[in-house]
């Protein structure tokens, strides 16, 4: 292997000399004699996703470090400037990630050396107690250090605006331009870290808590089961958001209630994801139970799994939605109510809205869109919104998805059931027969790096006419439409009533295919459990045939 060129040599002193952290220098000396590792971490830097950065840790700026988060950081103040929100200023955060502490004072450093009003919360918290933060201080923007629910190797950054909103387009490519990696911010240029404005954890929390969760109106007899936050930072916001409520605190699963960004056990700490939740399951088995609730990392995505004929069964995203909405619709009342679901989520959701009187936006993915009703709309009365990857908002307290209140509404639900002698699965069959039968799975195809786009482009040119043993009968390609509608999404609809969509994730190199095949004729509970099977088998041709697509 022939040495590299002395201008990539230049490139690495650059970094080198840039970098804080002192065990870089060593694993960067390396790339001078490895052309393929360069271009891997030089090549081409990371860039603004879903409302942020988020990558594999490691040098250069093709990954997260702590250089890329202070460059970053710099382009994020210099918008803060052009938009005159210096004095408004910026509240940070951080999870339990590694170096999510330091991240996130480096980025609070690089606002004090700006002159931007800066508050650092000192202490992991969830993403949702920062995403409150942003309104109850009315900042101008805030930012939470977090890779939320990706493999253990990565960290980000999430960046909320003004409006208390994630950053949306054209907003988040401003940014990106303004992302300079010629000139990269050194030590000595970063305010000392005794000028950062810090507030405790604690009072964070605090705030969170005394603006979100509210004491259970109708007392209930206590509804005991188990909870994980994976290693992550929600157990102390979950067990007192549970006191506030006034609910039975939850049975912790103790080997992953402390934070720990290693998560040891989890590779892939997403309650989604198959195994994560055996911990849980041995711990709900000793106890006896039969309701188990994960937050993710962050805490701001709710899993549920039930116990249902002495069996384990993990609801999906679009399950819990649909309890969730059918709950918040009756909590509420009035005919100004409005809710939101992504396009990849179920339809059951808008189905039930518009059985029950309620406004129902259909959004593009991201809760940066599925809560903009809420502002957008301030005079109606927002009621519920979610995406199927475990998203949930259950108030207009939080403008993001809120794992800690989900859960709250969640047990208040699901006791509320027990002492009307029922349960969550008679419910959800109740609701099969008012509305149909809604079945869904996702398909998660990983691929290398930067794939996902000529995946994309290949599957536009090759569309097909069948998909499993249904028609195609009309294609919705959301990259022909215009303004803030316009993504790199396929939606699929079959003769039979199916809907697929097929779009690049935001955070990790891979396609997401959301398959749901429904029938809206069901009259008894014997036709539903003959459906709800008619409709698996459906799906299982589906996701074989589109498995081969991408194979």
């Amino acid at each position: 292997m022939t040495e590299l060129s002395a201008t990539t040599s230049e490139v690495i002193d650059r970094w080198i000399d840039a970098d804080p952290d002192p065990l870089a220098a060593n694993r960067i000396e390396t790339l001078r004699s490895d052309s393929e590792s360069f271009d891997r971490a030089f090549g081409q830097p990371l860039r603004f996703g879903t409302a942020g950065l988020r990558g594999e840790m490691g040098p250069g700026p093709g990954s997260m470090n702590r250089v890329v988060m202070r460059v970053a950081a710099k382009a994020i103040a210099n918008q803060l400037v052009a938009d005159g929100l210096t004095q408004k200023g910026i509240v940070i955060g951080y999870d339990a990630r590694i170096e999510s502490d330091l991240y996130a004072l480096d980025a609070a450093r690089i606002f004090r050396s700006m002159s931007i009003e800066c508050l650092l919360v000192e202490g992991p918290i969830p993403t949702p107690v920062l995403a409150r933060l942003v309104i109850s201080r009315e900042a101008g923007a805030g930012l939470m250090v977090t890779a939320s629910h990706n493999p253990r190797s990565d960290n980000g950054c999430k960046l909320y605006w003004s409006d208390g909103l994630q950053i949306r387009p054209p907003l988040d490519q401003k940014i990106q331009r303004l992302m300079d990696f010629r000139n990269l911010p050194r030590s000595n240029e970063l305010a000392i870290p005794e000028l950062v404005k810090k507030i405790e954890a604690r009072v964070a929390i605090s705030e969170y808590l005394g603006g979100v969760i509210e004491r259970t109106a109708h007392a209930t007899e206590p509804l005991e089961f188990v909870y994980t936050p994976l290693c992550g930072v929600g157990a102390e916001t979950f067990e007192l958001a549970f006191a506030v409520a006034g609910l039975a605190p939850p049975i912790m699963v103790a080997s992953q209630r402390e934070p720990d960004g290693t998560f040891p056990n989890l590779p892939f700490p997403n309650p989604e994801e198959p195994g994560t939740l055996d911990e849980a399951f041995i711990t709900a088995n000793h106890h006896n139970l039969d309701l188990i609730l994960a937050n993710d990392p962050d805490a701001d995505r709710l899993g549920v799994a039930i116990r249902d004929k002495n069996k384990w069964r993990q609801l999906t995203g679009d399950e819990i939605g649909l309890l969730l909405c059918d709950f918040r619709s009756s909590e509420t009342s009035g005919a100004n109510r409005i809710a939101a679901s992504s396009i990849v989520s179920s339809d059951a959701v808008a189905v039930l809205c518009k059985t029950r009187g309620i406004e129902h936006k259909r959004t593009l993915t991201g809760f940066k869109w599925i809560m903009l009703p809420v502002v957008e709309e301030p005079n109606k009365q927002w009621i519920f919104g979610y995406e199927e990857a475990l998203g949930y908002s259950v108030n207009d307290l939080v403008l993001d998805k809120d794992g800690i209140a989900a859960a709250v509404e969640f047990v208040r639900m699901a006791a509320g059931l027990k002492a009307n002698d029922s349960g969550l699965i008679q419910r959800m069959d109740e609701l099969a027969l008012e509305i149909g039968v809604f079945e869904s799975t996702q398909v998660n195809v990983r691929l290398q790096t930067n794939q996902s786009e000529s995946k994309m482009i290949n599957l536009r040119s090759n569309l097909p006419e069948s998909i499993g043993s249904e028609t195609v009968t009309f294609v919705d390609d959301y990259l022909n439409r215009e303004g803030l509608g316009k993504s790199d999404l396929l939606v699929f609809s079959t003769d039979l009533g199916s809907r697929i969509c097929v779009r690049p994730s935001g955070t990790e190199p891979k396609i997401k295919i959301y398959i749901e095949a429904q029938d809206l004729n069901v009259s008894t509970t014997r036709d539903l459990s003959k459906t709800r099977l008619r409709c698996r088998k459906r799906l299982t041709a589906i996701a074989n045939d589109i498995s081969s697509w991408f194979s």
